[in-house]
């Protein structure tokens, strides 16, 4: 008898547990799919503005450019390029008294012979 009332609950709770279950996934479903919706909407609105922008900078610089008199077509698309650039070593205290001793020996050299 235990038995069969067991059963009888599990399956009438079971059946409403997975009912509810499959409400959810579908709501949660639907609301990733207007979150996706959403940020496509989102980017294509941003890529617009980003063109506008654009255009509206070009149409800037180049009257810019025509009140200065600058030719835009002599413009250089050569952009500088520190990649070679390499930051000197720090000197040690060896070099650093090397390098006194050399400064006094220089003045020394400058200066005319006292006698």
């Amino acid at each position: 008898m235990g038995k069969r009332i067991r059963q009888f609950l599990r399956e009438l709770l079971g059946s409403r547990l997975v009912e509810h279950m499959e409400v959810e996934l579908l709501r949660l479903q639907s609301d990733l799919q207007q979150l996706r919706q959403d940020k496509d909407e989102v980017i294509a609105d941003l890529r617009n503005e980003k063109a506008t922008l654009t255009a509206k900078l070009a149409i800037f610089e180049f009257s810019l450019q025509q009140k200065v008199g600058i030719d835009p077509a002599q413009r250089s698309a050569r952009k500088p390029s520190f990649g070679a650039f390499e930051e000197p070593r720090p000197m040690t205290r060896w070099q650093q008294v090397v390098a006194e001793h050399e400064k006094g020996l220089e003045k020394e050299a400058a200066e005319p012979a006292k006698v």
